[in-house]
């Protein structure tokens, strides 16, 4: 009995220092994994060829060289560069990256997928996969290449400068344009949510920055038009002039368009106007017979005198809106015999046969459509453009023609190629 007391009273003690030893011991924290950072070109290398999950605990850093914030990429879509490279990314839900910050992705279980031709990096949750570094960070040193290696597949994705190009047509940025060295071509793509859709395409030759993109085949997209410097001497001389370029921004609310100066808007039937109308931000000339109550409606609305006599190859173009369509024309006619104060309906008008939006009969088209280039090549003098409006709204009748139709971006330019 002596002898197992003692044994109880040893294990005891034992236990006892155990205890004591183990609370003064600091609790063992697991090691945290390491994440490696790695270049852009590394992480364009780990595609497979196929949609390509990233299974390795890496990050990326660089500075975001485009955002949708002048609408000339979709909500979703964003460009990030280092000096390795630079990667497309797509964002899932609000896409909250700013335009020249530098910021870090975490990249571990995100995707490389291929869509048409451009290697995107997706889905980025901005909550859990990126960190911003500074707001303001210097841009990666921008490459200056040829058009030769953008053709090549070189540069995708990148902020890059064009020195000695221009465009190879006159109009708008809107929708997809040449740009040339006069010898090779790449195609230009402007959606027409961007901002400056609208805006004249600048008429020399000199220096064009944008990122790389492709869809199917290499395609550039102005970053912001501010960087363009193309003013110089377009190949075989001479620099593209504006003989017209009406936006209609100067207007507000429902002023008639002719408050602008040199405008007009004569009645051949009918007393309705030509008028200013503003939707998401857009001004521009709207005409329609709704609600008029006339049995008949013909309305002009004619530019100022354009003076093409010193012009090498002119051209027009607009953009078209419809909505309600019933039958309400519009037609878009040029001459050079109108004296600008006269009745037009009694001078020589020719139809230009643009391109005109298709409008539903119920509601509006989504967006504006271009008239394609419409050469005046063949009236080199003082001429006149005339958009013609003619509808109807009989009251006590349903023989109503009350189309409304839109106009914007009215621009004559040089149009000389290459």
């Amino acid at each position: 009995m002596i002898k197992s007391g003692i044994t109880l009273l040893a294990t005891a003690a034992v236990i006892n220092l155990l205890l004591l030893s183990g609370c003064d011991r600091e609790p063992v924290v697991p090691p945290q994994p390491v994440t490696e950072q790695i270049s852009i070109a590394d992480l364009k290398a780990l595609y497979t060829g196929s949609e390509t999950v990233i299974d390795t605990n890496v990050f990326i850093q660089g500075v975001v060289t485009m955002t949708p914030e002048l609408g000339n990429i979709p909500e979703f879509i964003a460009y990030i560069q280092d000096s390795s490279g630079a990667v497309t990314i797509t964002v899932e839900g609000n896409n909250t990256f700013s335009l020249n910050s530098e910021v870090t992705v975490d990249v571990q279980g995100l995707s490389l997928l291929m869509y048409q031709g451009l290697l995107q990096l997706g889905d980025v949750n901005m909550e859990l996969h990126t960190e911003v570094i500074t707001l303001t960070a210097e841009l990666p040193e921008i490459s200056e290449v040829t058009l030769a290696d953008l053709l090549n597949g070189e540069h995708i994705a990148e902020l890059v400068d064009i020195r000695n190009v221009q465009f190879a047509e006159g109009g708008t940025f809107r929708g997809t344009k040449t740009l040339t060295d006069c010898s090779l071509e790449i195609d230009v793509y402007t959606r027409n949510d961007a901002t400056f859709s609208g805006d004249a395409l600048p008429g020399g030759n000199g220096l064009f920055r944008g990122i790389v993109s492709v869809f199917t085949d290499p395609q550039l997209i102005v970053r912001d038009p501010s960087e363009l410097d193309m003013t110089g001497e377009r190949c075989g001389g001479g620099v593209e002039t504006d003989y017209l370029n009406e936006t209609f921004e100067s207007l507000s609310q429902y002023d008639d368009v002719l408050d602008l100066p040199g405008w007009t808007n004569p009645f051949e039937a009918g007393n309705e106007t030509w008028f200013a109308n503003i939707y998401n931000n857009n001004t521009y000339a709207q005409a329609t017979a709704y609600n008029s109550g006339m049995p008949q409606m013909i309305s002009w609305l004619i530019t100022p005198a354009v003076d093409l006599s010193s012009s090498s190859t002119p051209v027009m173009t607009f953009d078209t809106k419809a909505g309600y369509d019933n039958g309400a024309t519009l037609e878009v006619l040029v001459s050079s015999d109108y004296d600008g104060s006269g009745s037009p309906w009694d001078f020589t008008w020719t139809d230009l046969n643009p391109t005109l939006d298709d409008g539903p009969a119920g509601g509006y088209s989504n967006s504006f459509v271009s008239s394609g280039n419409l050469d005046l090549s063949a009236w080199k003098s003082n001429i006149y453009i005339a958009f013609k409006y003619t509808g109807a709204d009989p009251a006590g009748t349903t023989n109503d023609k009350t189309t409304t139709w839109q106009i914007d971006n009215v621009l004559i330019t040089e149009g000389s190629g290459k």
